[in-house]
């Protein structure tokens, strides 16, 4: 596990670098890490997506309520931890994979302004 109950995060490239070599983030929902580190139980975020564990308040509470359900996984579901795991060392955080995200994005954008006139 990677833990980060960082207070503030303007971008958050340590949970990126941590999925890569195999450690499920645990952290708190700010900035960058609310943007990449999706709970994995969170039923409203598609199934492929969750890939650790938030917490929102800055606090004690919140941030044991995390890391418990992360260690439940670790210990009582280990082959839903493994899968976790080796999915999290497969997400594709590579610029390649971004720009290719945006270039489609403008694409789409141009074709519709296109279409409006």
């Amino acid at each position: 596990m990677f833990i980060v109950p960082s207070m503030f995060e303007p971008c958050g490239l340590t949970q990126m670098i941590a999925m890569r070599y195999g450690s499920v983030p645990v952290v708190r929902k700010t900035g960058g890490l609310n943007d990449s580190v999706f709970d994995f139980d969170d039923e409203t975020i598609p199934m492929e997506l969750r890939n650790g564990f938030t917490f929102l308040k800055a606090d004690e509470q919140g941030f044991d309520s995390a890391l418990e359900r992360a260690f439940n996984y670790y210990h009582r579901k280990p082959e839903v931890w493994k899968q976790l795991v080796q999915k999290d060392m497969k997400i594709d955080f590579s610029w390649d994979t971004s720009a290719s995200q945006y270039e489609d994005i403008y694409q789409r954008a141009a074709a519709r302004a296109r279409a409006a006139t």
